[in-house]
């Protein structure tokens, strides 16, 4: 991914590898910089994030951040979630972890 030009972006989409959904923020070449999502306060031991507003409109239930920002090849990712969206906090809380 080096001397690669940067391109940001600010959508999410379901990793396939995971199966967990993605807030990508930037492409890189052929992949994908993205910070994952989920329902539950750990990850392998990891502690998540909790966020501000779930991304997803039709869920009312907590979601949280990994603390890491993870990168793969863009076709490991499903088609762009509508409607979904980050609030203003949440990306601010985000900005750190994204490298």
């Amino acid at each position: 991914m080096k001397n690669k030009k940067e391109l940001k972006l600010d959508e999410f989409r379901k990793n396939k590898t995971t199966g967990h959904p993605v807030h990508i923020y930037a492409k890189v070449g052929d992949e994908f910089k993205h910070i994952g999502i989920t329902h539950s306060k750990v990850t392998q031991g990891i502690k998540n994030i909790k966020m501000e507003k779930n991304p997803d409109p039709k869920d009312d239930k907590p979601s949280y951040f990994k603390p890491k920002a993870e990168h793969q090849s863009t076709n490991k990712y499903g088609e762009r979630k509508a409607g979904w969206k980050l609030s203003e906090i949440d990306k601010e809380k985000m900005k750190p972890y994204r490298k």
